[in-house]
C-alpha cells in the first residue's frame, strides 16, 4: 500500500527527469523501494535523487536499526557503495530519505540504511541544519496532520573518499507542503548556520543547479 501510494503520487506530480529514468538507464536508473523511490547513477555510484512521502502514520514505534548495508538490487556492472567505503573518511553516512521518517515498521527503517540512500556529509551538516529540516517536516506531519512530498540529493563533487566515493559540494531538499514549497541548498561544509531556512533558494535556482525540473505543486 505504501509503495503504491508513494509511486502514484510521485508520478502524478512529476518525478524529476522521469522521462529519462528507467530500468534500462545506467546513469538515471529508476529504483523503486518499499518506502521511497530513487534515481541512481550506476557510473558515479550515487543517487541522483530520492523521493518519498511523509505523513503522521509513517513515524512509529520502531527503533533506528543502524545497520548500514550494501544495496544489491542494481544490475551487474553498476558502481555500488559499501559501508566500509566511509571508514576513516571524516564524513558521516548521510541519509537522503532519513531513518526517522520510516519508523512504522522494522523493514521500512532497515531499508533507509541501504548505502545507495547515503551521501558523504560533514557531521556539522548531517547533525545540524539538515537534521533540523527533517525534524521540522515531521512536526508538520505529526502535529499538523499534513501530507508532505520530499525530494533530496547531492550535487557537485568537492572531494572523493579514499574509496573513490564522491563527496557532494551541496546537499539539497525540496519539500512540498499543502501551503508552500521549500527549496533548500546546503553547502556540504563544516561552518554552518543551524537555521535551515538560511539556505532557502528559489525553485528555479535549484533547478539550474541540479538540472532537474521539479513539480510546481502537489496534486
Amino acid at each position: 500500500m505504501l509503495l503504491n501510494f508513494i509511486f502514484s503520487l510521485l508520478l502524478s506530480v512529476g518525478v524529476p527527469n522521469i522521462s529519462g529514468a528507467s530500468s534500462a538507464s545506467t546513469t538515471n536508473y529508476l529504483s523503486v523501494k518499499k518506502g521511497y523511490v530513487m534515481s541512481y547513477n550506476g557510473v558515479e555510484g550515487r543517487a541522483n535523487w530520492v523521493g518519498w512521502t511523509l505523513k503522521a502514520s509513517d513515524v512509529g514505534p520502531e527503533d533506528r536499526t543502524n545497520r548500514f548495508i550494501q544495496d544489491e538490487s542494481f544490475p551487474r556492472g553498476f558502481k555500488i557503495v559499501d559501508e566500509k567505503d566511509y571508514q576513516h573518511s571524516g564524513y558521516d553516512r548521510g541519509h537522503l530519505c532519513n531513518s526517522q521518517d520510516r519508523t512504522s515498521t522494522q523493514y521500512l527503517n532497515e531499508e533507509t540504511f541501504l548505502m545507495s540512500n547515503m551521501v558523504p556529509q560533514t557531521h556539522e551538516l548531517n547533525a545540524g541544519p539538515f537534521k533540523m529540516l527533517e525534524e521540522y517536516c515531521r512536526k508538520l506531519a505529526i502535529k499538523k496532520g499534513q501530507h508532505l512530498l520530499i525530494y533530496s540529493g547531492g550535487i557537485g563533487a568537492k572531494d572523493r573518499l579514499f574509496s573513490g566515493v564522491i563527496v557532494p559540494a551541496y546537499c539539497w531538499k525540496v519539500v512540498y507542503t499543502p501551503d508552500k514549497i521549500w527549496c533548500i541548498l546546503f553547502p556540504n561544509e563544516r561552518d554552518l548556520n543551524k537555521n535551515w531556512q538560511t539556505y532557502s533558494v528559489p525553485l528555479e535556482t535549484l533547478e539550474k543547479m541540479t538540472g532537474f525540473r521539479f513539480p510546481r505543486k502537489l496534486s
